[in-house]
């Protein structure tokens, strides 16, 4: 089996964690030849994320958001095309963290932060999309997927006067799906990363998002 086979079996397993695991410590080859052109696999395992948002390295949170989108797919019924590429998108959407990564002080305390890291992982996986043998016609959709990823940090689901928030609204929702209408079927685009939105939750400090997860399930029913 080709390592680019046993690296789709993982993405698509019950287990995506214990799975990549195994895989990546005990198998010499594989974790040669995935280390060899995307070597942010590695940095995104020494980096940590001392941040009330979330409870595991960067790795591990990114690895167990491609296990929540794998039970999400079912659950929605997605076909078995579009959950590999969901996979894919969970396995990218943190990927640039690691070159984005400062440390800062809020409300008192020091804080791991990763501003702009949708900008770098979405480079990332342009430039080893062909390594992956993603389909040309797909490049653009997952692309777009790991840049928007992190907008419904910025959509709730009350009215609010913070102006770097957006309360939830059919409009927000149009504004959205004709975004995503660039590069493909808007509609069932928006569909798809809203439950990017959900798995990347998922994969975090359950104490902290609450709120976004209700907002999420009221914004899916919308579409």
């Amino acid at each position: 089996m080709e390592q680019l086979d046993i690296f789709e079996n993982i993405l698509l397993d019950d287990i995506v964690v214990d799975r990549f695991y195994t895989e990546y410590k005990n198998n010499t080859e594989f974790k040669s030849w995935l280390d060899g052109f995307l070597p942010e696999v590695e940095m995104c395992e020494q980096q940590e994320q001392h941040n009330p948002w979330h409870k595991y390295n960067v790795l591990g949170h990114i690895l167990h958001s491609v296990e929540e989108m794998n039970k999400l797919t079912i659950k929605y019924n997605v076909e078995d095309m579009d959950r590999k590429m969901l996979a894919m998108v969970m396995f990218f959407h943190d990927i640039g963290k690691p070159a984005c990564h400062i440390t800062r002080e809020k409300n008192g305390e020091m804080i791991d932060s990763f501003f702009n890291h949708n900008i770098e992982s979405e480079k990332v996986f342009r430039r080893v999309a062909g390594k992956l043998r993603i389909e040309d016609g797909l490049v653009d959709i997952m692309a777009k997927m790991i840049y928007k990823h992190d907008i419904f940090m910025f959509i709730k689901d009350f009215p609010t006067k913070n102006p770097y928030w957006k309360t939830l609204s059919p409009e927000i929702v149009a504004k959205e799906i004709a975004d995503l209408d660039t590069v493909g079927d808007g509609k069932k685009l928006m569909k798809y990363l809203i439950l990017v939105g959900m798995a990347d939750n998922l994969a975090q400090n359950e104490k902290m998002t609450g709120d976004s997860l209700r907002m999420l399930g009221k914004m899916i029913q919308m579409v």
